[in-house]
């Protein structure tokens, strides 16, 4: 939860989810709790099955906690229907009426909420100019792009300006380079509407490239809450660590204390240290996370450490070397191809690496 509780949109308060009961019950979320602040990007990131949908339909509405509470700028929600929260969602299918035009569809909701008629059209004026489709205005749903229709359903979720929105995967049907396009689309429009945007999904990127914080789902529990940097960065858990981007994960023993936190072991190799956040004894068994842009290579016998190479992976802009460590562990190690001074190695060669004790995580299992 957030340590300032002021400015606070969405609190969630011990919540619990089980569906069904007896033999056939499923907890779907399991005392979850966690602060969303007013004007915030937060996603909600995690596999299949994790419970992010799931608690995305609790503070819409759709589906009443077990336990718990869920309170909207320190109100109880529990007791308000979906249609009268301060809420709106953005669905994967978009659910727009294929016979309107883009603006009777951007107006539709105002006027289910019997919003005077100037005031409608002043909106949708608006909510044209803020998703870049004023030309558009009068073209039907059938007849503009999958792209388009994704911003005619934000306008309509957004014409009512509503307190928080909530967006279910709604990127998941568009092709990868109009995906990209709107995740900064997507930034952009909470950056302008100051709205707090609440976003479901599965795929890391889209949570690094547009979230202020990500809270990493598995199993109905927060595993961790931060900003994309930190979860990126500082993994506290394997699965967070396993999940968000590519990671070698190795298994190690502790050794003595050193000025740097802790030595490590990598199985009879030593010249490894890392930071540690809490003490630990000689000897421990822990598991390592290491990014493999991190990894630093060097020519043989220049660091303690070494391995030999199996694999190397031209990707343009930079490299991946795939090396076995002699207790047998796998790593990979990226270098990016802008230094074309630096040694050529064949697949083969033992090569030397190291990498600096604060690129390194020490996680929990």
């Amino acid at each position: 939860m957030r340590d300032n509780t002021d400015n606070i949109a969405i609190s969630v308060r011990g919540v619990s989810k089980i569906f069904d009961e007896g033999v056939n019950a499923f907890v779907a979320l399991d005392n979850v709790s966690l602060d969303i602040g007013s004007n915030e990007f937060f996603t909600l990131l995690g596999p299949s099955g994790c419970g992010k949908t799931t608690l995305l339909r609790l503070i819409a509405g759709f589906e009443q906690p077990s336990q718990g509470q869920i309170l909207l700028n320190g109100e109880n929600l529990e007791q308000l229907p979906p249609f009268k929260r301060p809420v709106n969602t953005v669905f994967q299918n978009y659910a727009l009426f294929p016979h309107m035009t883009i603006a009777q569809n951007i107006a539709f909701g105002l006027e289910m909420l019997g919003r005077p008629r100037q005031e409608i059209n002043s909106t949708v004026d608006e909510m044209l100019e803020l998703v870049q489709m004023k030309a558009l205005a009068d073209r039907r749903i059938t007849q503009i792009s999958g792209g388009q229709q994704q911003r005619v359903a934000l306008a309509r979720a957004l014409a009512p300006k509503p307190k928080v929105l909530l967006l279910d995967e709604p990127l998941s049907a568009l092709d990868l380079q109009l995906r990209k396009d709107m995740q900064i689309e997507l930034k952009r429009l909470q950056l302008e509407t100051g709205i707090t945007f609440i976003f479901v999904t599965h795929d890391q990127e889209e949570a690094l490239t547009m979230s202020d914080r990500i809270a990493v789902m598995q199993g109905g529990h927060i595993l961790q809450i931060g900003s994309p940097r930190d979860i990126y960065e500082h993994p506290q858990h394997r699965f967070v660590a396993g999940f968000i981007g590519e990671i070698n994960l190795l298994r190690a023993t502790t050794g003595k204390a050193t000025p740097e936190g802790l030595e490590l072991r990598l199985g009879e190799m030593r010249g490894l240290e890392a930071k540690a956040k809490k003490q630990v004894s000689s000897g421990a068994k822990l598991t390592l996370a290491i990014r493999p842009e991190r990894i630093l290579l060097a020519g043989q016998d220049k660091e303690p450490l070494t391995g030999k190479l199996t694999n190397v992976v031209y990707h343009g802009t930079d490299t991946l070397y795939h090396f076995d460590l002699p207790d047998g562990q796998a790593m990979r190690a990226r270098r990016q191809n802008s230094d074309k001074t630096g040694p050529e190695w064949k697949i083969g060669d033992t090569i030397s690496w190291s990498a600096k004790p604060d690129s390194i995580a020490v996680l929990e299992d």
